[in-house]
């Protein structure tokens, strides 16, 4: 009995850190990533979306285990939707993030002819008057923690109640009581907020790294994350939608 009960839990931790690693997760992290300033905060944001998929998960584990009952497929597929809906937006959000207030048009005089030159830059040029010069306020710039900390919460948890945990909650068929099945849950969720802790400050790194030394690089780090999200948002909503018959 002990040896099974270490086996589960053991079992429930890294299928927990492994199902961090999921590419609907990933994507949804990477492209809320390229908005933070540094690993703390990327970490915090790993963090959070760790705690949100584990309470929804759990919460849904624990009725699953509670009332052996399971859930109806077309809900199952419905809150797969949701979270291609969810990609698809966070992807396109991060794109416009990384052009917002980058794209600029600046006239020039070259040989008594006026023309204009399109292009990017993330911060005023050299005696560039910024908003306080210009007479209106500093710009407002500092950390919000419990901002930065509720968007990551809320996509955990959506993506919680999605059926990527599918296979790892079948497990629970095999809990000999209760108690072990929600110790095995909670192992998992564990496991679910180290994964995507730890993947959080890998994916960050790359991001830190460019914004201290590349503007474009960093840009385009954050512009293929968010693409990336887009394009897997697309295409999981098309197979559920076409595919899978959600809307047969």
């Amino acid at each position: 009995m002990d040896v099974s009960l270490t086996a589960i839990l053991v079992l429930g931790l890294v299928l927990g850190l492994r199902h961090a690693l999921d590419a609907d997760h990933l994507a949804a992290v990477a492209a809320v990533l390229g908005e933070r300033d540094g690993l703390r905060r990327s970490l915090l944001t790993g963090l959070c979306w760790g705690a949100g998929h584990a309470l929804t998960l759990g919460a849904a584990g624990g009725l699953i285990l509670a009332l052996r009952i399971t859930i109806p497929e077309r809900l199952a597929l419905a809150f797969e939707f949701a979270v291609a809906l969810m990609l698809a937006g966070l992807g396109a959000w991060a794109l416009c993030g990384a052009l917002r207030d980058r794209l600029h048009v600046h006239e020039h005089r070259h040989d008594g002819v006026s023309h204009a030159h399109l292009h990017f830059h993330a911060v005023p040029h050299r005696g560039e008057a910024g908003p306080a010069a210009r007479g209106g306020e500093e710009t407002h710039r500092h950390p919000h923690p419990m901002r930065s900390a509720i968007r990551p919460l809320l996509i955990g948890g959506l993506q919680g109640l999605a059926g990527s945990a599918g296979p790892a909650l079948l497990v629970l068929a095999t809990a000999p009581t209760l108690l072990i099945g929600w110790l095995y849950l909670g192992m998992f969720g564990a496991g679910s907020i180290l994964g995507m802790a730890a993947m959080s400050l890998a994916l960050a790194a790359p991001l830190v790294i460019a914004r201290r030394r590349s503007v474009w690089l960093h840009r385009a780090l954050r512009s293929a994350a968010g693409l990336g999200s887009l394009a897997l948002g697309v295409l999981l909503a098309w197979d559920l939608g076409v595919d899978r018959g959600l809307f047969r």
